[in-house]
């Protein structure tokens, strides 16, 4: 009888919440506490929002199957990216150092960290880092599935 007693407190403690006083631990609850659905501790800073290249040209992008393509690009002081272009758009972050981009038709443009660009499409461009310390980027590129997000002559 006396063990069939302490089963019932013990489960009756349980099911209404008081395990805690029960047992000794007043910080114990047998109901959490809801988890938040939203954000929390979240800050959003925009980088870039363009419907054109820095250079003018309209951002179109292609028909089809696409992709993204996300790349971390990294030039060693006095390097060099190589002449090259893009038939898509190319959304790109600076994220340290500054790189200089030298575009055909479009003169010689420097962009450091922490600024973002839509990189020029179909237009000869190279980049190079005339600094001391390497430049590292993020491009994030948009293609269709099974072309190239980079064209070399």
């Amino acid at each position: 009888m006396k063990k069939t007693v302490v089963v019932l407190v013990v489960a009756l403690a349980l099911v209404t919440g008081r395990a805690a006083h029960v047992f000794g631990h007043a910080e114990v609850s047998a109901q959490a506490e809801p988890s938040p659905t939203g954000p929390v501790g979240l800050t959003l800073t925009p980088v870039l929002q363009a419907s054109q290249t820095f250079t003018g040209q309209p951002i179109r992008f292609p028909q089809s199957d696409n992709q993204l393509v996300a790349v971390l690009a990294e030039v060693a002081p006095g390097g060099q990216v190589g002449r090259h272009l893009h038939p898509n758009p190319v959304f790109v972050y600076m994220l340290e150092g500054t790189l200089t981009i030298e575009m055909e038709g479009h003169g010689t443009h420097a962009f450091s960290a922490g600024e973002s660009l839509a990189e020029v499409v179909n237009t000869w461009h190279n980049g190079r880092n005339l600094g001391d310390t390497p430049v590292r980027f993020l491009l994030i590129l948009a293609a269709q599935e099974g072309t190239p997000t980079i064209i070399r002559p």
